[in-house]
């Protein structure tokens, strides 16, 4: 039980700083020593209106046990709230989430979908810095950068 109760402790430090999170996986492997706590197998991770699944992910914690870098792994896909309300949705083959920055990085055949307005990037890896709605797509020799979006009809 002393075992359970640390990996427990491990587990939910990083997430300290949100208002509730609540994650799933059908294991849970938490190394004190290492500063890492693994998620595997039908990971799924909510927060407020923010929603990320994927097959694995890995918390990785500072020397003061706060998460510095978060990372999913294998089938990633995510829907988001950005700060002025906008929803966005994508996948990728792997996503890291920087907290000091609030920064998403969308690695490897990564999509990200505006929802409302049908806004699509697509790329290598794309950048999301949450708070200040900012997105940077990254293409590569074989796949350049794309951008498709909706021109709205002007009023006649």
């Amino acid at each position: 039980m002393k075992h359970l109760s640390k990996v427990l402790f491990i587990l939910l430090i990083p997430f300290v700083w949100a208002e509730e999170i609540e994650v799933s996986a059908k294991e849970l492997i938490g190394d004190e020593q290492r500063k890492l706590t693994q998620l595997k197998g039908n990971v799924e991770v909510k927060r407020a209106k923010d929603n990320l699944k994927a097959d694995e992910a890995f918390i990785y914690l500072d020397s003061n046990n706060r998460p510095n870098r978060m990372q999913a792994i294998g089938n990633v896909r995510f829907w988001l709230t950005l700060q002025d309300g906008r929803r966005i949705e994508g996948r990728a083959n792997e996503a890291l989430y920087l907290p000091s920055n609030q920064e998403y990085q969308i690695l490897g055949n990564a999509v990200v979908k505006e929802i409302a307005k049908n806004n699509v990037v697509r790329g290598d890896k794309i950048i999301i810095r949450y708070k200040e709605g900012f997105i940077n797509v990254l293409g590569n020799e074989e796949k350049p950068a794309r951008l498709i979006f909706k021109l709205e009809k002007e009023p006649k």
